[in-house]
């Protein structure tokens, strides 16, 4: 049964309800991930690692939040048994997983309260991604809590959270440096069919030659150095350890760091923050902000948005003339999920890569992906043909708009929950 355990982290109280002998916990929506993975500890662990681990995991619930262990686990979606919600009305919900499910589309359910409520999940397509942060999730016959998971905050307030959790794995990682981008995606391809192939690998990253210029005052990394790998495995037993490394040697890079002690896997780790630290100073010196992209495409069409990047990157790099701080590319090629962090240095700057951004997201919808895999919409817009549109208009149109205001409406008649979040407030006043 759940057995309360607490903590201090971060000089915060903190305490769960956990169920260890069937992996389960009642989690607050304001822990961290952080005060989470040392309340687990030694033995269980949630699965979805989202790169800020201050993050909160109702937040996380919110966003359906990822990050570089998605690969193995996927995201935050996958590991959400059952919500406690206060809707916009006052009513609360216990949303437990297969408890509601949808007449096609049509959700139908009563609030503890007793209210009756029916809700229409959208009609669109979702892009064949393997992730994806973009609008309401909505499938024929899909299960009420998925509404909940990656809506934003529109829907309504999480009170409580009951994850699925997953033995603590033995983690070993490991960082191969290559003399072209080719040779390293080549290295790539062969990990995921690997992978596919029963092969525990938990994390499968990508860093260009812009990503490795700005951490090149590290004593791993050297100027011939083109792009490089990073791989975590769940190295429990000795024989994975070994296919892994015969996998490795095949794909022939320059150097390998492989980490197999916990001084070296902090090592790796402290390797890997360098990117965004390094970025964050030269935006900071030069009063910017950075524009990051976070298209994922279905797995056959990434040779070609891979050019695209490239053309961006070229792009942009036309206007800045600086080779050595312009755009880096990055992230979870395991998912066919880069970003491109773009690094004006000036307006004119800013103004370009926004040009770039809007660019990519229309060759991301146009090859069946979605312009938003991790980081959500929120109240972004972009622009295009001279005026600024609703981000999640370029992908899902303005009738896509409408059905995630419908359903908005079905839960908030008032519509009063952070108005403006996916679509704009105005929108929520055509519904009626």
């Amino acid at each position: 049964g759940f057995e309360q355990v607490s903590s201090v982290h971060d000089g915060l109280d903190y305490t769960v309800m956990l169920d260890a002998a069937s992996g389960h916990a009642w989690c607050p929506p304001a822990i961290t991930l952080d005060a989470v993975e040392a309340l687990l500890a030694p033995h269980l662990l949630f699965p979805p690692a989202p790169t800020e681990r201050s993050a909160m995991i109702g937040g996380a619930v919110a966003e359906n939040a990822s990050g570089a262990r998605s690969f193995m686990h996927g995201p935050t979606r996958a590991w959400i048994e059952a919500l406690e919600i206060v809707l916009p009305t006052g009513d609360t919900l216990h949303v437990a997983r297969g408890d509601v499910l949808a007449d096609g589309r049509t959700l139908r359910f009563a609030s503890r309260e007793g209210t009756p409520y029916e809700v229409q999940a959208p009609g669109y397509a979702m892009p064949a991604t393997r992730k994806n942060a973009a609008g309401l999730y909505a499938a024929d016959g899909m299960d009420l809590i998925d509404l909940f998971v990656g809506s934003e905050g529109i829907l309504g307030v999480i009170t409580a959270v009951l994850v699925r959790l997953t033995p603590r794995p033995t983690l070993f990682s490991d960082t191969a440096f290559f003399a072209s981008e080719e040779e390293a995606i080549a290295c790539a391809d062969t990990l995921r069919e690997a992978a596919a192939n029963g092969l525990p690998l938990v994390s499968l990253e990508f860093y260009d030659p812009g990503a490795l210029r700005f951490m090149a005052d590290h004593p791993q990394v050297r100027p011939e150095h083109q792009a490089a790998i990073f791989t975590e495995l769940d190295a429990g037993d000795p024989a994975i350890v070994e296919r892994f490394a015969e996998i490795i040697i095949g794909c022939d890079p320059m150097d390998d760091w492989f980490a197999d002690s916990d001084r070296e896997r902090e090592a790796q780790r402290d390797f890997r923050h360098a990117l965004p630290e390094n970025v964050n100073t030269f935006l900071r010196q030069h009063g910017t902000d950075k524009l990051c992209t976070d298209y994922a495409v279905p797995a056959g069409q990434f040779p070609t948005m891979m050019q695209a990047y490239h053309d961006a990157c070229d792009a942009f790099l036309q206007v800045t003339g600086r080779p050595e701080a312009s755009a880096v590319l990055f992230g979870h090629i395991g998912d066919y999920h880069l970003h491109i962090d773009f690094l004006p240095a000036n307006a004119a700057e800013e103004d370009a890569s926004m040009e770039q951004y809007a660019i990519l997201a229309q060759h991301a919808i146009e090859l069946g992906g979605t312009i938003t895999a991790e980081h959500g919409v929120g109240k972004k817009t972009l622009p295009v043909g001279g005026r600024r549109i609703p981000y999640l208009e370029v992908m899902y149109g303005r009738e896509g708009l409408l059905e995630i205001a419908r359903a908005k409406v079905g839960l908030d008649p008032h519509r009063v929950l952070n108005r403006g979040n996916m679509m704009p407030a105005s929108l929520l006043d055509e519904i009626r």
